[in-house]
Order: structure tokens, then C-alpha cells, then sequence
């Protein structure tokens, strides 16, 4: 599954449904969270993570996102939804 997440908040509604096998995309203000000194990265460790690059740009926050993580463009939004069988977005 894909989880497409909005809000630094909705994080805490995804962990209960996460497995091993899904990815998370964070937009929005989600973006936030790649960041590796805001309190969500830590449940983020060891995920398979994405970040919706514009919306990083837009809160000029690209130079504090976190290595482990992969920044992705819209075409990258399009092929990760195709990847996964299921997506569900959180707010």
C-alpha cells in the first residue's frame, strides 16, 4: 500500500497499518517530518519514505531532508501510485 500522508499529525493514524512492504509519500506539510531533528522522523527510520519534492521546495526545506529518504517529483507521485495494488491518504 501506499500511504500518502499530509500532515505530520496523520503519521500517528498510519502506524497501526503500515507493513513492511508499503511506502509512504509525505506532501503537503507532511514534508516537515523528513526533516531528522522533527519528533515524527523517528517512526520514519527504516521506511521506505518519499517526499514530494515542490512541497519541500515550497517550505524551503529541501537542504534539512533526511539522506534516508527520497525526494520524488510528480511524475514519481504517478509511478509510485502505480507500484502499489492500494493508497490511502491520510490528513
Amino acid at each position: 500500500m501506499l500511504h500518502v500522508i499530509k500532515t505530520d499529525a496523520a503519521l500517528k493514524q498510519v502506524h497501526p497499518f503500515y507493513s513492511e512492504q508499503d511506502s509512504i509519500l509525505l506532501i503537503e506539510d507532511a514534508v516537515y517530518a523528513a526533516n531528522p531533528l522533527h519528533y515524527a522522523f523517528e517512526w520514519l527510520k527504516g521506511k521506505n519514505v518519499f517526499v514530494l519534492e515542490a512541497d519541500a521546495k515550497a517550505r524551503g526545506i529541501c537542504h534539512r531532508i533526511a539522506p534516508s529518504t527520497v525526494m520524488t517529483n510528480y511524475l514519481g507521485f504517478v509511478e509510485l501510485t502505480e507500484q502499489h495494488h492500494s493508497a490511502m491518504t491520510w490528513e
